[in-house]
């Protein structure tokens, strides 16, 4: 028995890959770094997150670059815009994923966003039809990320959060209470709330979420919204409109620790805990802020060895036993 738990599932290690890490159009790709990451000693694999329709995502938009990692900031910077297969293809695929990760004895959690694509209904209607279709996978758990902040609307601007939005995040919770009801297997992830004002927000949506019991765990939380890098003439360094990303890595630790502390105050839910975990003993202080488990995508994305960040970030942990 390894002692981590997250939503009654026993973990390798407390280790998670976040959302964003394994995506993309190419089912071959996902398939891949699914075997990658399942002959690691992680505890669980996150894929997606997926929506309702394809998306390209924004390189195949607007170009490159969508990406930027500051190696002296230790600050990353994405708006991939959630290039994805789709559900349809998503649920078709997720047999392959969970035989791989099973086999060796990992944990799959299935992650779905809504879109900016109006067609396929509201957000709180697409975000409730991906949880209903990623329930009937056999994915172990059920990530609905009501967070991501890099969607381009037709404007060049950005689809609203969901997260933010009492109204939506309460019309999202009684719809899966009165038609999914308590599964286990369903988790919630946050955006950042760090204003004084998004903060008020916590204690309320934690009310919602304690009255009806419909999420098991939740992921504080997403990149944080609306940044910015520049070139070292003001230019926006990103090619999508505004240069707008979000924004994580090693330097956001301390944001991390702090939403942690935030919802751990009115929550008794589990919680994988992202931003800024880099090492070992970023795993120990989120475990010991009361994580159920920990969550990252920079340790693998400036590594050429997804293999080797896994090993070197549990051999850290250990170490700090």
């Amino acid at each position: 028995m390894s002692g981590y738990q997250l939503a009654g599932h026993e973990l390798e290690s407390p280790l998670v890959n976040a959302a964003g890490s394994i995506n993309g159009v190419s089912t071959e790709g996902i398939l891949r770094e699914v075997s990658d990451l399942a002959q690691t000693g992680i505890g669980a694999i996150t894929v997606g997150s997926f929506t309702v329709p394809p998306q390209a995502g924004n390189e195949a938009r607007f170009g490159a670059p969508i990406y930027y990692y500051d190696a002296e900031t230790r600050t990353t910077y994405n708006s991939m815009g959630l290039p994805n297969i789709g559900i349809e293809a998503a649920v078709r695929l997720s047999p392959s994923l969970t035989t791989r990760a099973h086999a060796m004895g990992k944990i799959v959690i299935s992650s779905g966003s809504p879109t900016n694509a109006s067609e396929y209904g509201s957000s709180v209607a697409q975000a409730a039809r991906l949880a209903y279709e990623l329930l009937e996978t056999d994915a172990d758990l059920v990530e609905v990320n009501v967070s991501c902040p890099n969607v381009v609307d037709s404007g060049g601007g950005r689809k609203p959060i969901m997260g933010y939005d009492l109204e939506s995040m309460e019309e999202l919770l009684a719809r899966l209470d009165a038609e999914v009801g308590v599964t286990g297997r369903l988790g919630l992830k946050l955006p950042p709330y760090l204003s004084v004002e998004d903060r008020l927000l916590v204690p309320r949506i934690a009310a919602m979420l304690q009255g009806r019991h419909v999420f098991r765990f939740l992921v504080t939380s997403n990149t944080i919204p609306n940044q910015v890098p520049r070139h070292a003439d003001s230019r926006p360094l990103l090619a999508v409109p505004e240069g707008t990303s979000g924004m994580s890595g090693p330097s956001t630790k301390e944001v991390g620790r702090e939403q942690l502390v935030l919802w751990r105050q009115h929550t008794d839910l589990d919680i994988i805990s992202t931003l800024g975990v880099d090492s070992g003993h970023e795993i120990n202080c989120r475990l010991q802020l009361a994580a159920n488990a920990v969550g990252g995508v920079t340790f693998l994305w400036q590594s050429s060895n997804w293999k080797v960040a896994v090993t070197e970030m549990l051999t850290g942990f250990a170490e700090e036993q």
